[in-house]
């Protein structure tokens, strides 16, 4: 038998009918006949008899058809293998960021890339920084995008620019400087800081901290220099965060200062130690690259009205 003549027996059987298995196949119920009949003649027996409109299998159709179903079963193992090849071909990238990336420089990294390569499907995901290694060593994700990546075993770390801190206040906050904020001037405003769980948050509190000379006193602590940055907006206090957080999206009722004292941080691409990255990794990594540029041009401008 050919592999036609396998797929059409298997469909009127599956089926009961020529009708039934031509649906099946999308193909003309003629085609049906004519395929199910020259599998017949090949054979040299039948393989359905006709009873009451209905097809029904002989006995030794039964019997190929025990033959036939885990062959037809290995066809259809063949059709998904075929499918997941032409999804590498096209290809597959499983990406993720820390919070403070997800609200401007990945997604228009993203959206550009995505119209570049339209055969290439991505999937994203927002994660601590962490949470994002432990995902990159486990194979969970390709490539992720941290402030200042730890070095650690397996991991290969590829800085594509920096960012630095900022100070956030509402716009009719008083007692600030109008330029240079120092981090002793801190010390009695309403301070709204980072977890120091997080490798950021930990360093700014220890920095702050040292200026101030005294253990420091938090007004808020959150979890995301996105939620500081909301609650700035909603004149809760004031908060230094990150610039690329800052500068993102809405800016309306902020005020921004720069920070003395404060080194700039690294915005880091990770991936796994000697894995090639693909080529559709390294044209997304340059798309990351152009998105943070972008952004901190618009930290400069900003800046300097």
């Amino acid at each position: 038998m050919r592999l036609r003549h396998i797929e059409v027996f298997h469909a009127v059987y599956m089926t009961g009918s020529v009708s039934g298995g031509a649906r099946a196949l999308n193909v003309s119920q003629p085609t049906v006949s004519k395929v199910l009949k020259h599998a017949e003649d090949q054979l040299g027996f039948k393989l359905f008899d006709r009873e009451g409109g209905r097809l029904s299998p002989t006995d030794r159709g039964v019997k190929l058809f025990e033959k036939i179903e885990p062959l037809f079963e290995r066809l259809n193992d063949l059709d998904r293998f075929t499918r997941r090849l032409a999804d590498e071909r096209t290809g597959h990238l499983r990406f993720a960021m820390t919070p403070a990336f997800g609200l401007e420089v990945a997604p228009s990294a993203i959206a550009a890339f995505s119209r570049d390569n339209p055969d290439v499907t991505i999937e994203t995901e927002t994660l601590h920084a962490a949470q994002l290694i432990k995902a990159i060593l486990g194979n969970e994700i390709d490539m992720g995008l941290v402030f200042d990546a730890p070095n650690s075993p397996g991991l290969q770390i590829r800085t594509i620019g920096q960012t630095h801190f900022v100070c956030i206040a509402p716009k009719k906050f008083k007692g600030l400087p109008k330029q240079e904020l120092k981090l002793q001037d801190l010390k009695n405003l309403p301070l709204i800081t980072l977890n120091p769980k997080s490798v950021l948050g930990h360093v700014l509190n220890r920095k702050i901290t040292d200026a101030v000379k005294r253990p420091l006193t938090q007004h808020i602590t959150v979890e995301t220099y996105h939620l500081a940055k909301r609650l700035v907006k909603q004149e809760a206090g004031v908060a230094i965060i990150d610039a690329v957080t800052a500068y993102s999206g809405d800016t309306s009722n902020l005020r921004f200062l720069t920070v003395g004292g404060m080194e700039n941080i690294n915005v880091d691409i990770v991936t796994r130690l000697n894995e090639p990255i693909a080529k559709i990794g390294s044209d997304f990594e340059k798309r990351l690259k152009k998105s943070l540029a972008d952004c901190n041009s618009k930290a400069i401008r900003s800046a300097s009205k």
